[in-house]
């Protein structure tokens, strides 16, 4: 994951592009601010049968080198986010031959092993350029798999206008890498329809990690990790989301 971005730096940014948008009620902020920052819940063996789908994408070798997550949304695809594939030493962009999917990840076990056979990026991402609203919106990647996994049920991806007033995100952290760790109830504290500002943490390892909507028994990703953002302020993360037109196009 990138540094840590500053409050003073990402703050008027989502605001800047929430205008127009959505952003909670001021009654529904003050009463979930405080229980944001605790409900990372570290999920056991059992748990992580449900979410197969999810895994570590490891960058310059199995296992070795950078890693953050990513999510099967087709038996070929995976999404993540695009700033996990310049993990390389001078930050150099991964070739599709040195990234891995490992589906499942669990302690040195895994429900699949799959190597990309292409990376595809949004056009709008520039690596290395400081943070704005397009950069933040556009850094997202699918990565085409080599094999595709026909054993583990994709997860799907919406682009609702709209998304919260809460979700749910699922990934691999840099203090527990071996095993998922989920936020549920993290608060939506403004949003554009490329990006939202989260009120819950991230740990380094985040990145990429599915942003999960539910509706009944149903879950959607509606957008990736991006960013942490330090300091005192009501947002702590940043979640870019892919649009329609960047989907129908991978």
């Amino acid at each position: 994951m990138r540094p840590p971005i500053r409050p003073r730096a990402v703050l008027p940014l989502l605001l800047a592009v929430a205008l127009g948008a959505a952003a909670l009620p001021a009654a529904h902020a003050a009463g979930a601010r405080d229980r944001d920052r605790n409900r990372a819940e570290p999920l056991a063996e059992a748990q992580h049968r449900a979410w197969r789908a999810i895994g570590r994408v490891n960058v310059a070798g199995f296992d070795t080198g950078g890693f953050c997550t990513g999510t099967l949304i087709a038996p070929d695809r995976v999404l993540t986010a695009a700033h996990c594939l310049y993990a390389l030493r001078g930050g150099t962009k991964a070739q599709p031959g040195q990234v891995h999917f490992l589906a499942g990840w669990y302690k040195g076990t895994y429900a699949a092993h799959r190597t990309a056979s292409a990376i595809l990026s949004n056009p709008g991402f520039h690596p290395g350029k400081k943070p704005d609203s397009r950069s933040l919106r556009a850094d997202v990647a699918i990565l085409v798999l080599e094999v595709p996994i026909t054993d583990i049920p994709p997860l799907q991806v919406a682009t609702p206008d709209l998304v919260g007033p809460s979700v749910t995100v699922i990934g691999y952290r840099r203090d527990r890498l071996n095993a998922l760790t989920r936020v549920a109830d993290c608060r939506v504290v403004v949003q554009s329809p490329g990006m939202a500002g989260l009120g819950c943490p991230v740990v380094q390892g985040t990145s990429g990690a599915p942003v999960l909507q539910r509706e009944g028994s149903r879950w959607s990703v509606v957008g990736v990790v991006s960013a942490s953002v330090s300091g005192a302020g009501e947002i702590h993360s940043v979640a870019a989301r892919p649009s329609a037109t960047f989907l129908a196009g991978r």
